[in-house]
């Protein structure tokens, strides 16, 4: 497999994440320029329930745009995923606030939220599976991961970007017009990776089943009927990585700056240097599966999970940034490792006539529901229960993830589906 075409694949997933990493640490701004209330946490609540609504939206775009991708191919279907999150995203960054346009602000911005959500559904999910089909056997974990190094390459951006514009912005004029740069720029690369992926070619593996008539035409239902364990499987999987990831390196600056009073810039600093750390380790755990195994690997690291959960959050309510760095590395390792090991193994272990389909819908129901509700549940767990009740929920997340490891194929069996 070229480089470039896993950067022009992987790039969409950047695109993405930074998008919903500006839109993450915006939050304060964003529940004041288009919800009507003065309360700070109101505000808060409210924005992290519509990037909570984007991601159940995931699902039913995991069904349209997975029905494209099993019948009409993976690259074609990339195009048009990429195509709606950018529109989207430059329509956000010109959306007049509450102030202006009144209660038509928010109501365009939850329809805009949730298109986009929509379209996300078809990005990842493709990206994942257009990189597996493409690689060789004894590399695809470590190709494969680069679609999860795009994400933390999204995020990271988001961090430096916000970070750079508290450093060059005044708080009057990043809350009057600052915020939304990002957004426009994020379109403008957007239109780039879109006119990238018209050089895409098909997978291998789509090509065969096309010139075997193995297509399915309803390749959802096929999925539904035929590989009921499979997509059980696979939305096992997403438990402990989805919640993890926005716990920790989508929400953690905001929860940190309004529960741990950490300065919001170091918040980022510390972020942003850990999701440095993990291009380096995601990679690594990707080549470690191609070794020994991904069903090791995701076995072991939802056993470290459900040890260290507990602690990992001690750790950070100590008001030592020395100590908190640590915790930050406890989950930074966690999340590399797995990271670096489902996506692969979500794909070997789905049908390659249905995957598209079975993938989009499990893998982007895991998320909505585990990882896009994750800001508002840790919100409320802490608010209602305490600090340190966020901890159990990963825990829980973890045992989950533990159980679908175990019911992974052998190494050996994987290559029925690939």
């Amino acid at each position: 497999m070229k480089i470039k075409q896993i950067i022009t694949t992987s790039l969409g997933n950047t695109l993405e994440w930074l998008d919903f990493g500006m839109f993450i640490y915006f939050t304060p701004i964003i529940g004041e320029k288009f919800f009507h209330s003065q309360d700070k946490v109101t505000n808060t609540l409210a924005v992290v329930s519509v990037f909570a609504a984007g991601f159940i939206c995931r699902p039913l775009g995991g069904i349209i745009f997975g029905h494209a991708g099993d019948v009409h191919g993976r690259a074609s279907t990339l195009r048009l995923s990429i195509l709606l999150i950018t529109l989207c995203t430059l329509l956000i960054g010109c959306l007049p606030t509450y102030e202006q346009i009144g209660i038509a602000s928010p109501v365009i911005f939850i329809l805009l939220r949730l298109i986009q959500g929509i379209s996300v559904g078809g990005e990842y999910s493709g990206v994942m599976i257009y990189l597996a089909e493409s690689a060789p056997s004894d590399r695809r974990g470590f190709i494969t991961s680069f679609a999860a190094i795009g994400a933390n390459v999204g995020f990271l951006l988001a961090s430096l970007s916000l970070v750079l514009m508290n450093y060059f912005f005044t708080k009057q004029s990043l809350s009057d017009w600052g915020w939304r740069l990002p957004f426009l720029l994020i379109g403008a690369f957007g239109t780039l990776i879109f006119y990238l992926r018209f050089h895409l070619i098909e997978t291998s593996v789509f090509t065969l089943l096309k010139k075997q008539h193995h297509l399915e035409r309803l390749p959802l239902l096929t999925a539904l009927h035929y590989a009921p364990k499979q997509l059980l499987k696979i939305l096992g999987l997403t438990c402990l990585g989805a919640s993890l990831y926005y716990v920790f390196f989508g929400y953690m600056p905001t929860y940190m700056n309004l529960y741990l009073n950490v300065e919001k810039n170091t918040a980022l600093f510390l972020q942003s240097f850990f999701l440095t750390v993990m291009l380096i380790l995601v990679p690594l755990a990707g080549f470690c599966g191609d070794k020994i195994g991904r069903k090791r690997m995701l076995i072991c690291v939802a056993i470290a999970t459900v040890l260290l959960a507990i602690p990992i959050f001690f750790l950070l309510y100590s008001k030592s940034l020395f100590i908190i760095f640590i915790a930050f590395a406890m989950a930074t390792t966690l999340s590399s490792i797995e990271q670096g090991n489902t996506l692969c193994a979500v794909v070997e272990n789905c049908p390659a006539n249905v995957r598209y389909s079975g993938i989009a819908l499990s893998y982007n129901l895991g998320n909505a529901v585990f990882g896009g509700t994750a800001p508002i549940i840790i919100t409320l767990l802490t608010e209602k229960i305490g600090l340190i009740a966020p901890a159990f929920y990963l825990l829980i997340m973890a045992g989950l993830t533990f159980i679908a490891a175990c019911t992974l194929l052998a190494k050996a069996d994987i290559n029925q589906y690939l």
